[in-house]
């Protein structure tokens, strides 16, 4: 089952859940009010293939895989 985040208006809290696709509100678990399914933002990192690569393309003055100071 994939993992869903909702967003309560009465206590202004986000959670997640795992829970089927149809599903579009579910009760807050602090306030039990219902809450509404929320557009989720994520972050992938690198992994998997050609990670090493990438690893490698990176700058060494910085996090970042290239800026303009390199």
């Amino acid at each position: 089952m994939p993992l869903y985040e909702f967003y309560c208006p009465q206590c202004d809290k986000r959670f997640e859940e795992l829970c089927r696709g149809t599903t579009e509100n579910l009760p807050c678990p602090q306030c039990a009010t219902e809450s509404k399914k929320v557009l989720s933002t994520f972050r992938a990192g690198w992994g998997g293939l050609g990670s090493e690569a990438a690893a490698s393309s990176r700058c060494s003055g910085c996090s970042g895989k290239s800026c303009s100071s390199c």
